[in-house]
């Protein structure tokens, strides 16, 4: 089998699936090469404090055996292993039943039995950014969705090169029906062939910006030339970094090593911003760093944001969700859930944003901010 691909439809549906022992185990991968023999090792000891705990609860061997038997079925399975990224979260329900999900972030190896599932390790896929890049070169153009850690080619009808004749015939087919639509129609001066490849060119760079597709930043890289001449003629955000050129044909590994920086830069600029503005709505008494108070807000559906480091300690306890009274413990006890992921699950299903983090915002585990 295949892990699944994180999106917000399968986060809503494991956030929201409930039982008595729900099995959460979080373990970081590798795609390839002798290590991938280490990620079924850490998986099988994973496994083995998972049963740990079944055993604690007083499960018997039978059935902590066909509670983790799919998951252990994955240990001999080489296509399993031959598709994984940074990191690997599985989920075993009750009933055995397994949900495996890839993560193009590593995580910390753990393994937890709660009520309800773990959700936070998933958060730093879930929200980060994709940056759009533009790979520009006459011989080749390319647009690619990029984070700090993959980039993928993505499918927009762009012209393959400068030199690519059918797709500027049939845009000028186009034009032909809907002249109100272009501003390629002029007329050429002359047969001056320098003026020919400016008029050429101009056209081309037009036609790429027509074919994306939102309106955020965008990374571009490739001739210096076409670069320049390209935010001459756009209206987006056009990032051009130090040392950008590529040369067709290129490859998502050169773009990522070129991207990947500016994607983590942007990321990093973001995530200063939302704890400054955190902070400052502390101070302002419209946000909280009480972890009950959090709770009971998210529930209520009064938080609009929370700002958290997703590898942040858990909070140990307990929320009765009909009173909204949370009570708080020292330690892990039976049926205990982790009140930081729940903020975090609780504050997303009733709309508001989450900003993950690298760092703690201080010496608290979050900040839910109030709707205004």
């Amino acid at each position: 089998m295949r892990p699944l691909t994180l999106d917000r439809d399968l986060f809503d549906e494991l956030a929201d699936r409930g039982g008595s022992d729900l099995i959460s185990i979080f373990t970081p991968t590798h795609s390839k090469g002798r290590d991938v023999s280490q990620d079924r090792i850490r998986l099988k000891n994973l496994l083995g404090d998972a049963d740990s705990h079944l055993e604690e609860l007083g499960f018997k061997p039978r059935e902590r055996k066909d509670r983790l038997r799919l998951a252990r079925d994955l240990l001999d399975d080489r296509e399993f292993w031959e598709h994984q990224a940074e990191g690997l979260a599985i989920y075993i329900d009750d009933d055995g039943e397994m949900n495996p999900v890839s993560l193009d972030h590593e995580v910390a190896e753990s393994a937890y039995v709660m009520p309800v599932f773990v959700m936070r390790p998933l958060l730093a896929d879930l929200t980060r950014p994709e940056m759009q890049v533009l790979a520009l070169t006459r011989g080749e153009v390319g647009l690619f969705e990029a984070t700090t850690a993959s980039a993928r080619r993505i499918a927009v009808d762009l012209p393959e090169s400068l030199d690519d004749v059918n797709w500027f015939v049939d845009r000028e087919r186009q034009r032909q029906q809907h002249p109100d639509r272009t501003d390629t129609g002029r007329a050429r001066h002359g047969h001056d062939p320098s003026v020919r490849e400016e008029e050429d060119l101009a056209r081309f760079l037009r036609e790429v910006d027509r074919a994306l597709k939102g309106n955020g930043p965008l990374i571009v890289l490739g001739d210096d030339e076409l670069v320049s001449r390209f935010d001459d003629v756009t209206d987006r955000g056009v990032i051009s970094p130090d040392n950008s050129g590529v040369r067709s044909p290129f490859t998502e590994t050169e773009i990522l090593e070129i991207a990947g920086p500016v994607a983590h830069s942007l990321i990093s600029d973001r995530e200063s911003k939302a704890v400054a503005e955190a902070k400052e709505q502390i101070g302002a008494g419209n946000a909280t760093t009480d972890i009950d108070v959090a709770v009971q807000g998210a529930l209520s559906g009064r938080i609009g944001h929370v700002v958290v480091d997703p590898a942040t300690n858990p909070v140990w306890g307990r929320i009765d969700e009909s009173t909204m009274d949370v009570a708080i413990h020292g330690e892990k006890q039976h049926a205990d859930v982790d009140l930081v992921d729940r903020v975090i699950v609780l504050s997303m299903r009733n709309g508001a944003d989450v900003t993950p983090i690298q760092n703690q915002p201080g010496e608290f585990p979050l900040i839910a901010i109030n709707r205004f």
